[in-house]
Protein backbone atom coordinates (compact mmCIF):
# COMPACT_ATOMS: atom_id res chain seq x y z
CA UNK A 1 0.00 0.00 0.00
CA UNK A 2 1.39 3.36 -1.01
CA UNK A 3 0.74 6.19 1.45
CA UNK A 4 0.29 9.72 0.08
CA UNK A 5 3.31 11.23 1.82
CA UNK A 6 5.54 11.81 -1.22
CA UNK A 7 6.47 15.48 -1.46
CA UNK A 8 5.76 16.17 2.21
CA UNK A 9 8.55 17.90 4.15
CA UNK A 10 9.70 16.68 7.56
CA UNK A 11 9.10 19.73 9.75
CA UNK A 12 9.83 18.40 13.25
CA UNK A 13 10.83 15.31 15.21
CA UNK A 14 9.60 14.63 18.75
CA UNK A 15 10.71 11.79 21.00
CA UNK A 16 9.07 10.69 24.23
CA UNK A 17 8.61 6.90 24.25
CA UNK A 18 7.26 7.32 20.71
CA UNK A 19 9.09 8.81 17.73
CA UNK A 20 6.84 11.42 16.12
CA UNK A 21 7.63 12.75 12.64
CA UNK A 22 5.63 15.90 11.86
CA UNK A 23 5.27 16.43 8.12
CA UNK A 24 3.93 19.32 6.09
CA UNK A 25 0.23 19.23 5.32
CA UNK A 26 -0.70 18.13 8.86
CA UNK A 27 0.58 14.56 8.39
CA UNK A 28 2.10 12.73 11.35
CA UNK A 29 4.03 9.45 11.47
CA UNK A 30 4.18 7.97 15.00
CA UNK A 31 6.54 5.06 15.67
CA UNK A 32 6.23 3.10 18.93
CA UNK A 33 8.40 0.10 18.05
CA UNK A 34 12.08 -0.24 17.14
CA UNK A 35 13.03 1.08 13.71
CA UNK A 36 15.97 0.94 11.36
CA UNK A 37 17.53 4.01 9.76
CA UNK A 38 19.63 3.43 6.64
CA UNK A 39 21.77 6.13 5.06
CA UNK A 40 25.21 6.34 3.47
CA UNK A 41 25.74 2.57 3.73
CA UNK A 42 25.07 2.69 7.47
CA UNK A 43 22.26 0.87 9.23
CA UNK A 44 21.26 1.98 12.72
CA UNK A 45 18.63 0.31 14.89
CA UNK A 46 16.78 2.66 17.24
CA UNK A 47 14.18 2.12 19.93
CA UNK A 48 11.86 5.03 20.81
CA UNK A 49 11.32 3.57 24.28
CA UNK A 50 15.03 3.96 25.08
CA UNK A 51 14.44 7.69 25.50
CA UNK A 52 18.03 8.48 24.46
CA UNK A 53 17.68 11.57 22.23
CA UNK A 54 21.37 11.45 21.26
CA UNK A 55 20.94 8.15 19.43
CA UNK A 56 18.21 9.70 17.26
CA UNK A 57 20.61 12.20 15.66
CA UNK A 58 20.28 10.52 12.22
CA UNK A 59 16.51 11.08 12.36
CA UNK A 60 16.84 14.70 13.52
CA UNK A 61 19.19 15.33 10.57
CA UNK A 62 16.26 14.63 8.23
CA UNK A 63 14.31 17.70 9.40
CA UNK A 64 13.79 19.91 6.35
CA UNK A 65 14.09 16.98 3.94
CA UNK A 66 11.32 15.71 1.67
CA UNK A 67 9.66 12.30 1.66
CA UNK A 68 10.08 10.54 -1.70
CA UNK A 69 7.94 7.51 -0.88
CA UNK A 70 6.08 5.87 1.99
CA UNK A 71 5.13 2.25 1.41
CA UNK A 72 3.58 -0.44 3.59
CA UNK A 73 4.62 -3.90 2.43
CA UNK A 74 2.58 -7.09 2.69
CA UNK A 75 3.98 -7.88 6.16
CA UNK A 76 2.78 -4.54 7.55
CA UNK A 77 6.25 -2.97 7.64
CA UNK A 78 6.46 0.76 6.91
CA UNK A 79 9.25 2.14 4.69
CA UNK A 80 9.71 5.91 4.42
CA UNK A 81 12.36 7.10 1.94
CA UNK A 82 13.67 10.67 1.88
CA UNK A 83 15.22 12.77 -0.88
CA UNK A 84 18.67 12.22 0.68
CA UNK A 85 18.37 8.48 0.11
CA UNK A 86 17.84 7.88 3.83
CA UNK A 87 15.25 5.25 4.68
CA UNK A 88 13.30 4.55 7.86
CA UNK A 89 11.83 1.08 8.28
CA UNK A 90 9.47 -0.07 11.02
CA UNK A 91 8.63 -3.76 11.22
CA UNK A 92 5.26 -4.84 12.63
CA UNK A 93 5.17 -5.85 16.28
CA UNK A 94 3.53 -9.15 17.27
CA UNK A 95 1.94 -7.63 20.41
CA UNK A 96 1.61 -3.86 19.93
CA UNK A 97 0.72 -1.20 17.38
CA UNK A 98 4.12 -0.56 15.81
CA UNK A 99 3.33 2.64 13.91
CA UNK A 100 0.56 4.85 12.63
CA UNK A 101 0.20 7.58 10.05
CA UNK A 102 -2.43 10.27 10.42
CA UNK A 103 -3.47 12.95 7.98
CA UNK A 104 -5.99 15.72 7.55
CA UNK A 105 -9.70 15.23 8.09
CA UNK A 106 -9.36 12.08 10.17
CA UNK A 107 -7.31 9.88 7.84
CA UNK A 108 -5.46 7.22 9.85
CA UNK A 109 -3.52 4.04 9.06
CA UNK A 110 -2.50 1.88 12.04
CA UNK A 111 -0.20 -1.14 12.06
CA UNK A 112 -2.10 -3.44 14.40
CA UNK A 113 -0.38 -6.21 16.41
CA UNK A 114 0.98 -8.76 13.94
CA UNK A 115 1.05 -6.29 11.03
CA UNK A 116 -2.60 -6.21 10.03
CA UNK A 117 -3.61 -2.68 8.98
CA UNK A 118 -6.59 -0.71 10.20
CA UNK A 119 -7.44 2.21 7.92
CA UNK A 120 -9.78 5.12 8.51
CA UNK A 121 -9.97 7.34 5.45
CA UNK A 122 -10.38 11.06 5.24
CA UNK A 123 -13.57 12.74 4.22
CA UNK A 124 -14.27 12.55 0.45
CA UNK A 125 -13.28 16.22 0.00
CA UNK A 126 -9.76 15.81 1.30
CA UNK A 127 -6.59 14.38 -0.17
CA UNK A 128 -6.30 11.63 2.43
CA UNK A 129 -3.98 8.70 2.82
CA UNK A 130 -5.87 6.04 0.87
CA UNK A 131 -8.56 5.79 -1.80
CA UNK A 132 -10.91 3.68 0.36
CA UNK A 133 -13.91 4.91 2.30
CA UNK A 134 -14.60 4.21 5.97
CA UNK A 135 -12.67 1.93 8.28
CA UNK A 136 -11.03 -1.03 6.57
CA UNK A 137 -8.91 -3.87 7.92
CA UNK A 138 -6.24 -5.26 5.65
CA UNK A 139 -4.66 -8.64 6.27
CA UNK A 140 -0.97 -8.81 5.59
CA UNK A 141 -0.92 -12.27 4.09
CA UNK A 142 1.91 -13.10 6.49
CA UNK A 143 0.80 -15.88 8.80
Amino acid sequence: MMLSLAGKRLEAVDLEYTLVLRLSGVYVVAVSSPLTVEHDSRRIRLDPESGDPESFGPVHQLVGRTVEAAIVDRTGALDVTFDTGARLRVEPDPHYEAWNVSGPDGALVVSMPGGELAVWTASPRSHGLTPTMGMQRYGTGAR
